[in-house]
């Protein structure tokens, strides 16, 4: 009996990791890498979405008001729009994008990264939903650098 629950859930589990998954990831350095090397928020905006206009939004950044170490800096992002990107910038470090990120459709938006600022500066999200640009910014001070300081 046990013989029989044990081909059958390895059968099972077999056959489902030969099933599709419908999960693509983009390289986003080497399709647009001049996002990445934008000093300013605005103007990773702009590489990233062609427009730095954006709508202020109730976007949740749940991040420290005051970050102990600069080297590890926990960010969680979260909103219930039907946004297909969503990206992370910060204007403390010399590059402003922390981070780029692709929603399926139908995707639910609840990331959390961990980021690393060099001195006291503001975390800005951006997602593009329904043609349109949203942000949502948190200062975040830093009482020890996390870039060798």
């Amino acid at each position: 009996m046990n013989r029989r629950i044990f081909l059958t859930l390895g059968m099972s589990a077999f056959a489902v990791s030969l099933l599709p998954v419908n999960l693509k990831a983009m390289n986003f350095r080497e399709s647009q890498p001049k996002v990445w090397s934008a000093t300013k928020v605005e103007q990773a905006m702009i590489e990233l979405f062609g427009t730095s206009d954006a709508i202020e939004s109730n976007m949740k950044i749940k991040a420290p008001d005051i970050a102990e170490n600069g080297a590890v800096i926990p960010v969680t992002v979260s909103t219930k729009l039907n946004a297909s990107k969503v990206a992370i910038f910060q204007d403390a470090n010399p590059e402003s994008t922390v981070a780029v990120f692709s929603v399926p459709e139908g995707g639910i938006i609840d990331y959390s990264v961990r980021i690393k600022l060099g001195q006291t500066g503001t975390v800005t999200v951006v997602a593009l939903a329904d043609g349109k640009l949203y942000k949502a910014s948190k200062l975040v001070k830093v009482t020890i650098g996390g870039c060798g300081g």
